[in-house]
């Protein structure tokens, strides 16, 4: 939208060209993202345990700041999301044993094993997918006015907050270890998820602000903290495996439940599910 060169340079009217444009620089930023990881893993520079965690942390924040290049009209939202349904399929037909990619594999997954594609990082990319159609932060049209924040406080915790979380608890965490059904956290993890939430959401609301001028990210610094707290609380309780979807989905309903909890003179902007 504030990035479209197309109207810069003059040539109105041609928003679905831009769009297409945007699309392949939003893969290409995430793909980017994906065989520069790979290249350190192959290197030895980083364990497999690290550049799998990069791409969590990483790859949905990018993607998200790429949408700010869309115009938000119709298309908007899905071209966008072809870039989450592109890995979808790769992880799909690697997972399955159709395509080989070692870099993939090695980059992220901890085992080696192809099939490990077909768990969290298979999920971790169709909830890009969920939240890029049902919370494109503006509705078709492009109205600014509706911006919604629910995509990028969502991916802000589930990427910032619970990759941190493991590199964290991995790292500081030591033997003193608690979680139901199968799960293992510590307390540096869950130190490590609510900064990581609470950081990424906000960096990622700030540099939204310098669009939706509406925004005023320090009003959002408290509501933003409890989502973080929140986003904490259940990462810690969800049994192993399910975190990638019980976290987003407490995110995304503590959001909606914001100006409830705040009143409109706290979150002032608009917090629908936006088509």
């Amino acid at each position: 939208m504030v990035f479209n060169l197309l109207d810069l340079l003059g040539f109105p009217g041609l928003e679905l060209v831009w769009d297409i444009i945007a699309f392949f620089i939003s893969l290409i930023v995430v793909m980017m993202l994906v065989q520069i990881n790979a290249a350190i893993e192959k290197s030895g520079k980083l364990s497999t345990d690290v550049t799998r965690k990069v791409i969590h942390i990483f790859a949905a924040p990018l993607w998200i700041l790429t949408w700010m290049l869309f115009s938000g009209g119709i298309f908007s939202r899905w071209l966008a999301l072809i870039v989450p349904l592109f890995f979808v399929l790769q992880f799909v037909a690697i997972g399955t044993g159709k395509v080989e990619n070692e870099d993939f594999v090695k980059s992220m997954s901890r085992s080696g094993d192809p099939k490990e594609l077909l768990g969290g990082t298979l999920y971790y990319s169709l909830l890009m997918m969920v939240f890029g159609i049902i919370s494109f932060y503006v509705p078709a049209g492009g109205a600014l006015a509706l911006a919604s924040p629910m995509a990028i406080i969502v991916f802000g915790c589930l990427a910032g907050g619970d990759g941190l979380a493991d590199v964290i608890g991995r790292k500081y965490g030591g033997d003193k270890k608690f979680g139901i059904g199968g799960s293992e956290r510590t307390i540096a993890g869950s130190i490590g998820m609510f900064l990581g939430s609470f950081l990424f959401s906000i960096i990622l609301l700030y540099l939204f602000s310098f669009e939706v001028i509406g925004w005023d990210v320090m009003a959002m610094l408290v509501p933003v903290l409890v989502i973080s707290i929140v986003a904490t609380i259940v990462e810690a309780l969800s049994p192993k495996g399910l975190d990638n979807w019980t976290v987003p989905i407490a995110v995304a309903i503590m959001v909606f439940l914001m100006p409830f909890i705040f009143g409109a003179a706290v979150w002032s902007f608009a917090n629908q599910t936006l088509w």
